[in-house]
């Protein structure tokens, strides 16, 4: 369901831009501000590049603030390992005292 949900809002967001593109055809002067180039290029160019670039950014704001709670995840992670592996162990321990109380015959 939610893969359908996503896929459905990328189909939306993907007619949406088509629609955008296909209106927005007048060129406008797009200067490259401290290099002395000015390049004249559609307006659906510019909004569209200017939007892959906040998505980019975004991205890349969202991976550095979970960093925090990627590290938390891998130590809780690692500490259930180790308990699982002296979980074993301990049940381990526990079957061999019981095999040996039961093959040495009480006094």
């Amino acid at each position: 369901m939610v893969r359908f949900i996503s896929l459905l809002t990328m189909a939306l967001v993907g007619f949406v831009v088509i629609i955008f593109s296909i209106s927005n055809h007048r060129e406008v002067q797009l200067d490259f501000w401290p290099l002395p180039f000015t390049r004249d290029v559609p307006i659906y160019v510019v909004a569209i590049a200017a939007s892959v670039f906040g998505f980019f950014a975004g991205g890349i704001v969202a991976w550095f603030s979970g960093g925090r709670m990627r590290r938390r995840a891998r130590f809780a992670s690692r500490h259930a390992q180790n308990l699982e592996k002296d979980l074993t162990t301990l049940k381990e321990r526990i079957g061999d005292l019981e095999s040996d109380k039961k093959s040495k015959p009480e006094d």
